[in-house]
């Protein structure tokens, strides 16, 4: 895989108002896993428009988005860079702070609830552009799970980009909101349930099993094939904190 760190942004489906949202936490999550290192300059507007596929307005919001969180400084005719700040907000690989097991249940709780529902309404709703960006994403997670120099947290980053593009497929802005705000806690669940041996694979397995129902117009299938999804992963990080799997690297 290449060292550019752009080189994983794919287009996003146009699907409501939480476009900026979406942008923002991509390039937070390249700060965390220190791809983006303070003082390092973003694309121009124009380029990050034609990577993500979406409007300058989308863009420059997610940078107003990331100056308020103290990530990003935007310089007057110069650009955004990474903030120096941003360096407290890295996560090195193998480091990241462990989710307490109540966190983790009361995030499957919720999860059970709104994500089977999520892609039921996706095989009713989604159109072909949506159901294209979604199966672009399920095929950029299996393009991480089988590298060579695979890593966990780059596969976490990607496993929650195809959990927000089912939500978005959903047609439903309110609950897009609502699964975009579980998805700190559902990323480092998945930095310690993806270190289970095997987990990868049967993430693979689990997703093609929900995007195919998705894309099939299958929506009883999708209900079901989330709910056991949510439900396996949550089942990989008890194992994995409570020493029944050795967590790999």
């Amino acid at each position: 895989m290449t060292d550019d760190p752009w080189s994983g942004v794919r287009p996003l489906a146009e699907t409501g108002g939480t476009l900026p949202a979406r942008i923002a936490a991509h390039v937070e999550a390249l700060i965390a896993l220190g791809r983006l290192a303070p003082g390092d300059r973003l694309p121009s507007e124009r380029d990050l428009a034609q990577m993500f596929g979406v409007g300058r307005l989308s863009v420059r919001e997610a940078v107003h988005r990331l100056e308020a969180l103290e990530l990003v400084d935007v310089r007057r005719g110069a650009g955004a860079f990474v903030s120096p700040r941003a360096a407290a907000a890295r996560v090195r690989p193998g480091e990241a702070p462990l989710p307490s097991p109540i966190d983790v249940d009361e995030l499957l709780e919720v999860r059970r609830l709104l994500e089977p529902a999520a892609a039921e309404w996706a095989a009713l709703r989604a159109d072909r552009s949506e159901l294209a960006g979604l199966q672009r994403a399920a095929e950029h997670f299996e393009a991480f799970a089988v590298a060579p120099d695979r890593r966990v947290e780059l596969l976490a980053v990607h496993d929650v980009q195809l959990h927000l593009e089912i939500a978005h497929c959903a047609d439903n802005a309110l609950l897009g909101r609502l699964v975009e705000q579980l998805q700190d806690v559902h990323r480092l669940q998945l930095e310690w349930s993806l270190r289970r041996p095997g987990r990868v694979e049967e993430t693979v397995a689990e997703h093609r099993r929900v995007v195919d129902a998705i894309v099939g117009g299958d929506s009883q299938g999708a209900r079901e094939a989330m709910l056991r999804h949510v439900t396996a992963a949550a089942v990989s990080f008890h194992e994995v904190v409570a020493g029944k799997a050795t967590p790999i690297d």
